[in-house]
């Protein structure tokens, strides 16, 4: 009885852990909510190099940054996915940057930089790059573009990034938001905010958290429809990629 009740228990430990990622493919990432298991983000730490599309143009590479996700949040990842197949269009290289939202931004921002030199040390024919980051991820890229002192070519794109600090969670953090933001001059910065009152992780603040000052950065206001849709925290992705391309 007992040998039955430790082979039951291991087999639900074992049969509810979720896959560890190794690949990024493009034909697994479904567009059908119903069917996503968390592709994007049952995987390790740090860069993973989306394939299995055209690629006819490697001289310059997109990274892609997450953000925050509650721990029952059900779909994390999942307003990355049309997005990341958006950007697979462009058939250059894209790259998803998995990081510990839990962790204190500091350590994803040291991470995300160090992972950025490598993998321009390890790609010779990378001329510049985009970092995209949303939300937390909008953040991290932010103090990103502060500390990048590379004369290698980046455009940092923040999207409904809480620049000002909302989080509690934050507040032991030494990146935990500020007011204002000095992009080094070799990066060419866009924050993309949304209209918080539209914004539903934003409007139940008093103040919108993306009201910052930026010294050689600039900002873009986004309607507060699309599409006939409200255009809110997720869906700000989609309509940023949608202006790159």
């Amino acid at each position: 009885m007992m040998r039955f009740f430790l082979f039951t228990l291991f087999l639900s430990f074992f049969g509810c852990t979720k896959p560890d990622h190794q690949d990024l493919l493009l034909h697994k990432l479904t567009a059908k909510i119903s069917e996503y298991d968390g592709y994007l983000i049952d995987r390790p730490i740090g860069l993973h190099r989306m394939q299995g599309y055209t690629q006819t143009d490697s001289s310059f590479g997109i990274i892609a940054v997450h953000g925050y996700y509650p721990s029952a949040w059900p779909t994390k990842g999942f307003e990355w996915v049309a997005p990341m197949k958006d950007l697979a269009r462009l058939e250059r290289p894209v790259w998803w940057f998995r990081h510990n939202w839990f962790n204190c931004p500091d350590s994803s921002i040291a991470y995300l930089r160090s992972q950025i030199e490598t993998l321009i040390h390890n790609n010779p024919h990378l001329d510049s790059l985009w970092v995209i980051g949303h939300s937390l991820g909008g953040l991290i890229v932010s103090n990103f573009a502060e500390l990048w002192d590379n004369e290698f070519p980046v455009a940092v794109h923040a999207i409904a990034a809480p620049l000002k600090g909302i989080s509690r969670q934050l507040q032991e953090c030494k990146s935990k938001g500020k007011n204002l933001y000095l992009i080094n001059e070799s990066v060419r910065y866009i924050q993309w905010r949304t209209d918080y009152k539209e914004d539903g992780a934003f409007k139940h603040l008093e103040q919108d958290p993306q009201d910052v000052i930026l010294k050689n950065g600039k900002y873009v206001l986004l309607p507060k429809t699309w599409n006939e849709r409200r255009l809110g925290h997720t869906l700000s992705i989609q309509w940023v990629v949608d202006q790159l391309q």
